[in-house]
């Protein structure tokens, strides 16, 4: 989105005339807002400085960095969502924001699950998740997003062979046609374990805007 865009954004929300919006923001003439939407210049901080002291109901995120939502209100319950376990590790990556709402209170963080390894998620539903702060406290039986320098998987955790140790499990049984399963379950050392997330449930979004879940 153009700085020219965002402006159009806000004189429909506000539905100010531009000039109207020009004394609104505190600056002598809408010229200024005709030359920003016809790409002359963009959106100095000054300028942002005096649209979010005129409507502070504007993030100045959205305004500066095109981050998030526009407005503080659309923001409550959103959480950056990336579109594979992968893009989690990914720094070039620019996640999408999805709004959880009341549903999931705490959540901080959501991926698109790409993966049948556990049975109880289907492929292209949305994981939620919450990061745990404190390895001590993880609770075996339930299901984990584990990010290692080597790969980033979502698994049911159970207790290792020692306390250095922590055991994953998939939830899919299936198995090859000899009989072995098609995804075992593995042992890491908990110190290899960069980052790590509970999931607090899923979201199975029938539209296609994913925002409008």
């Amino acid at each position: 989105m153009t700085d020219g865009e965002k402006l159009i954004e806000i004189q429909q929300m506000t539905g100010l005339t531009w000039k109207d919006l020009a004394d609104k923001v505190g600056i002598a003439s809408a010229q200024t807002f005709t030359d920003i939407r016809g790409g002359r210049h963009g959106i100095s901080m000054k300028l942002a400085n005096k649209i979010i002291e005129a409507f502070p109901e504007i993030r100045k995120e959205w305004l500066m960095f095109e981050s998030g939502p526009m407005t503080h209100k659309e923001a409550e319950g959103m959480i950056a969502m990336f579109n594979s376990v992968e893009e989690i590790t990914d720094s070039k990556s620019s996640p999408d924001y999805i709004n959880v709402g009341s549903c999931f209170p705490k959540a901080e963080i959501a991926i698109r699950n790409t993966s049948d390894s556990m049975a109880e998620y289907p492929v292209g539903c949305i994981l939620v998740m919450k990061r745990v702060m404190d390895m001590k406290l993880l609770i075996p039986g339930n299901n984990y997003l584990i990010e290692t320098n080597e790969f980033v998987t979502v698994k049911r955790l159970q207790k290792g062979k020692d306390n250095a140790h922590i055991a994953l499990y998939s939830s899919n049984c299936a198995t090859y046609p000899d009989g072995k399963m098609i995804y075992e379950h593995f042992e890491i050392p908990i110190d290899s374990v960069s980052r790590m997330f509970y999931v607090l449930g899923y979201i199975y979004p029938q539209a296609n805007d994913i925002n409008k879940v």
